[in-house]
């Protein structure tokens, strides 16, 4: 009989032959092994699919979900199937463009086995762009108390850096009400639930910038859905934000909306750093 894996690690798939390879590669190379890794080719057409069975023939912790039509959502809709699939403690995710630091797995595993009041736990990210190059950094609050009081000024969780404990919700880990950065608007669900989280102050995880997701335009779009979030947040919720946090997001808003598109690497680099 297999045995159940301490941690589940879920990657979705949608199209992503570029960079599959050395995500899966990356959680390969971990030095905490007792996992499984399921992958979603969430409607893929181009090659990831032959890439995703040349790992399996060569590890059998890799269990493949395929989806003929992709689910939408940026992965989430399709995750949200996987987690409940996946057999593990703890459930981690990376996305496939992304890179796991080779004790990512290790490292938060002993934080939730030594803090059974966290249910999940993020970390630092070091930001890359498609060539693999360093081009910024993310660091995040790691205490709970301090994560939930900014959690308006910024998404405080690190989504490529997720671990969390299973089987303790009994709805889909994502809500998806939005047309983007559904992650956010769920982490903050399951703040208000009563779930602590927290984050490991380590670079544990390559966070990988697209080009097609760092246009102006799509700067302008992300921007309007981030911001009608936060108002959920207030009008949904009760969330009182710090008044200077309320002021820096009206400042960003009117920036976003005005600033010509020559502005856009002044932009980048404030969201890379500060993941507004």
């Amino acid at each position: 009989m297999e045995s159940v894996p301490r941690i589940s690690v879920v990657m979705p798939v949608h199209n992503g032959e570029q960079f599959l390879a050395e995500a899966i590669a990356s959680i390969l190379a971990q030095t905490y092994t007792d996992f499984e890794l399921l992958i979603i080719n969430d409607g893929s057409t181009d090659s990831s699919a032959a890439i995703i069975e040349q790992f399996m023939a060569q590890d059998k912790r890799i269990h493949l979900i395929t989806n003929a039509v992709a689910q939408g959502f940026g992965g989430e809709k399709a995750c949200n199937a996987a987690y409940r699939l996946a057999r593990g403690q703890y459930i981690a995710k990376l996305d496939a463009d992304d890179m796991a630091h080779p004790e990512r797995l290790a490292k938060q595993l002993a934080f939730l086995d030594a803090n059974p009041g966290i249910f999940l736990v993020g970390s630092w990210l070091t930001i890359i762009d498609t060539h693999g190059k360093v081009v910024g950094q993310r660091q995040y609050p790691t205490q709970p108390d301090v994560i939930y009081r900014q959690f308006y000024y910024q998404n405080c969780i690190g989504h490529p850096s997720i671990m969390f404990r299973n089987h303790l919700l009994s709805d889909d880990f994502y809500t998806l009400r939005f047309a983007a950065l559904n992650d956010y608007y769920s982490h903050f669900l399951h703040l208000v639930q009563g779930l602590r989280m927290a984050n490991l102050p380590e670079y544990l995880v390559q966070y990988r910038v697209h080009n097609s997701n760092t246009t102006f335009s799509a700067i302008k779009r992300q921007w309007a859905v981030n911001m009608d979030i936060k108002r959920s947040f207030v009008t949904d919720f009760g969330y009182r934000p710090p008044r200077h946090h309320r002021i820096a997001m009206s400042m960003i808003t009117f920036i976003v909306d005005h600033a010509p598109a020559r502005w856009l690497d002044v932009l980048l680099r404030l969201r890379s750093r500060y993941n507004w």
